[in-house]
Order: C-alpha cells, then sequence, then structure tokens
C-alpha cells in the first residue's frame, strides 16, 4: 500500500484576517482498469482521462478566516490523504467527524478546494465533495458522482453513470450507457448519446437532444423538452410545458403527462401510431390526418398510418398538438 499525506506548504497572515493553504501534486503509474475514489470535504472535483499510464493528482485547498489558529487546526484534524492499493487510488480528506466542515469557526469563512485528476481512459470513478461542482471527461469505465451541491457535468464518457446533486445542474453530452441523474434542484440539459436515461429534478427543466434509448425524465417543476429522440419515452411534470420531437423512425412507446402546462408533439409523417390524448382544461388539435376512433375538444383516440407505437398524452390543465415535422407540413 502506498500512501501519501499532503503538508502545509503556505501560510500567510494579515492583520485583519489569516489564509491557509494546502497543495499537493502527486502522480503514479497505472494501469487502464483502475479505479479512483474521491471523497472529500469540500470543493471541485475534475476528472480527465487519456492516453498514457499515469495518475495525476493536483489537490488544493485554502481557507480565508479571521481565525489563524482554527485555519491550523481544521488542516491537522483534516489532511488531504493520498493512497494507491492494488489497482485503486483514493484521494481523501480524513476528517473525523464530517460535520466539522462548518463548525468551530467565528467570524466570516471562506473556504476554497480544487482536486484535478487525469486518469488512464480504461478508468471507473466514484468521487464524492461534500460541497463542489463534479466534472467527469473522457472515460471509460462505471461514473459514479455525488456532491452535496454543486453542478454535474459529464463529457464524452463510455459506461454507465450514476449522479446525484443536492442541488445544482447536471450536463451530459456525447456519453454512451445507461444513465441515472438526479437533481433536488437544478436544470438537466442532455445532448448526443445513446443507452437507458432516467432523469429527475425537484425543480428545473430537463432537455433531451439527438439521444438514442429509452428515455424516462420527470421534473416536479418545469419544462421538458425532447428533441429528436428514439425508443421508448417517459414525460412527467407537475408544473410545465412538454414539447417532443419524435426521430424517424418512431421505435418506442411514448408517455408524456403535464399536470399544469401545453404538450406539442412534432410526428414524422410516416410514422406508425395509436393516439390516446386527453385534457382536463384545454383544447386537442391534430394537424395531421388521422382515422378517428373518438373525437372531442378535450378528447382524441386513433390512429396515424394505420396505428403502431402508442402514443398517449394527458394534461390536467393546458391544450395538446400535434403536428408533422417542418419539412412534411411544407410538402
Amino acid at each position: 500500500m502506498h500512501i501519501r499525506v499532503a503538508l502545509l506548504l503556505a501560510l500567510s497572515v494579515c492583520t485583519a484576517s489569516a489564509s491557509s493553504e494546502q497543495r499537493v501534486n502527486e502522480d503514479f503509474d497505472a494501469a487502464p482498469g483502475g479505479k479512483l475514489i474521491v471523497d472529500v470535504d469540500f470543493g471541485t472535483v475534475d476528472v480527465t482521462g487519456g492516453a498514457g499510464g499515469k495518475v495525476v493528482v493536483d489537490a488544493y485547498r485554502k481557507i480565508d478566516s479571521s481565525d489563524e489558529a482554527r485555519e491550523k487546526e481544521y488542516f491537522a484534524e483534516s489532511p488531504i490523504l493520498i493512497t494507491k492499493e492494488g489497482d485503486t487510488v483514493t484521494i481523501r480528506t480524513g476528517t473525523p467527524n464530517r460535520d466539522r466542515t462548518n463548525r468551530n469557526w467565528s467570524g466570516n469563512v471562506s473556504m476554497d478546494a480544487r482536486y484535478t485528476v487525469q486518469l488512464p481512459k480504461q478508468f471507473s470513478v466514484d468521487l464524492h465533495t461534500r460541497g463542489g461542482a463534479i466534472s467527469v471527461t473522457g472515460l471509460n469505465g462505471e461514473i459514479k458522482a455525488n456532491t452535496s451541491g454543486g453542478k454535474l457535468k459529464f463529457t464524452q464518457l463510455e459506461g454507465p453513470i450514476d449522479g446525484k446533486t443536492s442541488g445544482g445542474s447536471i450536463e451530459m453530452s456525447s456519453c454512451n450507457g445507461d444513465s441515472n441523474i438526479n437533481t433536488s434542484g437544478g436544470s438537466i440539459d442532455v445532448k448526443t448519446g445513446r443507452g437507458r436515461l432516467d432523469a429527475r429534478t425537484s425543480g428545473g427543466s430537463i432537455v433531451v437532444r439527438d439521444y438514442i434509448g429509452d428515455t424516462d425524465v420527470k421534473t416536479s417543476g418545469g419544462r421538458l423538452a425532447l428533441e429528436n429522440v428514439s425508443g421508448k419515452i417517459t414525460g412527467r411534470t407537475s408544473a410545465g410545458s412538454i414539447d417532443l420531437s419524435l426521430a424517424e423512425p418512431v421505435t418506442g412507446d411514448v408517455n408524456l403527462d403535464s399536470s399544469a402546462g401545453s404538450i406539442d408533439v412534432v410526428v414524422p409523417p410516416k410514422a406508425g401510431l395509436t393516439v390516446d390524448a386527453k385534457t382536463s382544461m384545454g383544447k386537442i388539435r391534430t394537424e395531421i390526418p388521422m382515422l378517428a376512433m373518438k373525437s372531442d375538444d378535450d378528447r382524441l383516440q386513433g390512429t396515424l398510418n394505420g396505428g403502431g407505437k402508442s402514443l398517449v398524452l394527458r394534461a390536467s390543465v393546458g391544450s395538446i398538438t400535434i403536428k408533422p415535422t417542418a419539412t412534411a407540413a411544407a410538402r
């Protein structure tokens, strides 16, 4: 087992305030297929995969307060620990009590930390910060990321993703693999990828573009926008509109529900769909010829192009519109 402990490298004191810093730069030989674990008290975590057989770590922490003695005490209690055991590299801050981060301070205090890690591309990660953003780019492996408050950003990943933030937005771009992403308060933006997508936010919009795979999205307060999405689609919003543009061909059933907002669906001209649309307070309009089995202002059941995948639309308060793609409408 290889262990290295970061030492206090700089301590500057001013008349009215003190500023303490801690920095460590380390690198380890590492074969593809390893794992990185990060568990830190606060700060941003930025992980990038690339060529080479090394794990390179740059860790930095800074505390500004009016209590120089408390700064020294905090770093002594909570050093940056970097270990390598087998194929696993661990970065940890050794806080005896995780609640101490925001306790025992008097006056104004400012904390800042950054953990930047470069890895072989074939690596899995398990990342946890109790306050800060997490970014992961260019890896092929299992991705787990959890922050108690901050943004999550995933870019060019191959493999399953499990991402959670207690307060912040989530961005996912060019990621292939089953993904489960959840924020307690923030927007979610997914672009270009494939796999099974499960996205949840307690307050914010969800946008998914150019995605292939079963997609299940839910927001407790915000808009849903799904553009050029293939696979089974399930969307729920408690307060917001839903805009859906189906990819061609339509490969999965669609079920959309808005408690307070309109639903607009754009359909490829040759799509075979069995439609069931209902609104409690609003009107239903279709711009595509349909074989209707039931048609009222607030209820529409019928088939497009002989029927096929189901298109179930529910709006408690709001209108529902079904229309063709722009090119088909122009013709």
